[in-house]
């Protein structure tokens, strides 16, 4: 479904390939300073980046963390994954790679002697985790296999890097977790590889397995009716009820980040085959409000207002910094202003229960009755 389908998520990707290619520059390059690049344009698939501070900082964050952890180093390492999922011409490159033979792991109670370690580092907002993530599996696999030689393994990390959410997650396997996955991925990954060349039929009905975190990175994901059936279907359950219990508005809010997803997938597809002259059912192609009117030469126009109006009425009033830019720009400095700063105390969310943040316990209001009334 997805073959020559173009990633609606280009530009998002290609500043992410932009983040990496520093990330290797740094960790290659020790010596250097990577504030080198500040401000500097990087082309990567077509796109240009300016590199300000805040890209470098979730760089460097990184990179402190790499640097603290023991072992040989190999940075996007090409990794074989024909072995682990049993197809022809599988592969992937691993952001880092740490080897450390010497080391050890606990994993569930128990010491096992030699460390592998993957690494991946990802510029998103989307919250990913290391344990039970497959691709992390397949790299650690294809690791465990072309490392035997190197040193004795029996402790295999998968680490995931996502500076932008200040979040850092890890999970250890065993040699054995490893071999287990890959019997299981092995038959799943023939089937897909036999689809795909048409050695076995699609069916749609079979084959499509519409899900939350799989949905999020496929291209078709706006025009896939299994996934628009998942979506309809969610409210099955609730329609014959009067109103919604505790029970049933947790399912639904557990969903609705997906939900969400859906609904803005579907009204981009729209719109592109809008755009290429396709007759959406019902809905018609219109010109929306114009954008922000801005100044084509604001030293012309500077002049101009100057002219006709009182000149203390044309320029908006100069205002400080924020805090945040400030402690950019003052850096270690800046800790002389920090009791001039304060910050709104964090709101109440939902969240899943295996959230990292710590439950909060609500304060019961109860009404005082008042003398006089049942």
């Amino acid at each position: 479904m997805s073959r020559g389908v173009v990633e609606p998520d280009k530009e998002h990707s290609a500043s992410g390939t932009c983040s990496h290619w520093l990330l290797e520059w740094q960790l290659t390059n020790p010596h250097l300073d990577l504030d080198h690049w500040l401000g500097k344009e990087l082309q990567f698939d077509s796109f240009t980046f300016k590199i300000d501070e805040e890209r470098l900082d979730r760089v460097r964050s990184c990179v402190n963390v790499i640097n603290r952890e023991p072992g040989e180093m190999l940075t996007e390492h090409r990794l074989d994954t024909t072995p682990v999922l049993g197809v022809p011409n599988q592969q992937g490159h691993s952001d880092i790679i740490k080897l450390y033979p010497e080391g050890g792991a606990v994993i569930r109670d128990q010491l096992y002697p030699g460390v592998l370690s993957v690494h991946d580092y990802k510029d998103g907002y989307l919250l990913v985790n290391a344990k039970d993530n497959t691709q992390g599996l397949i790299y650690l696999c294809a690791a465990m296999l072309e490392f035997e030689l190197v040193g004795h393994f029996e402790a295999f990390r998968f680490c995931i890097h996502q500076p932008k959410l200040h979040h850092y997650d890890e999970w250890t396997y065993t040699r054995q977790e490893l071999e287990s996955f890959m019997a299981l991925v092995r038959p799943v990954a023939k089937l897909a590889y036999d689809i795909y060349h048409e050695t076995v039929p699609f069916d749609p009905e079979q084959h499509l397995n519409p899900g939350e975190e799989q949905c999020t990175y496929c291209p078709v994901r706006g025009r896939c009716v299994a996934r628009a059936k998942r979506i309809m279907s969610m409210f099955e359950p609730l329609v014959k009820r009067h109103e919604l219990d505790d029970k049933s508005l947790g399912v639904v809010y557990a969903r609705l980040d997906e939900i969400e997803s859906a609904i803005s997938d579907f009204r981009a597809e729209a719109l592109r085959r809008a755009k290429l002259g396709v007759i959406v059912d019902g809905q018609k192609l219109v010109y929306g409000n114009k954008g922000r009117r801005q100044w084509t030469d604001k030293v012309k126009a500077e002049a101009a207002l100057s002219m006709l109006a009182d000149p203390e009425k044309i320029y908006e009033p100069r205002e400080i910094v924020s805090p945040t830019q400030a402690q950019k720009i003052l850096k270690a400095d800046y800790k002389a202003l920090e009791d001039l700063v304060t910050q709104s105390e964090p709101q109440l969310r939902l969240v899943p229960l295996d959230h990292k943040g710590e439950a909060v316990t609500p304060i019961q209001f109860i009404p005082t009755q008042e003398p006089g009334l049942i």
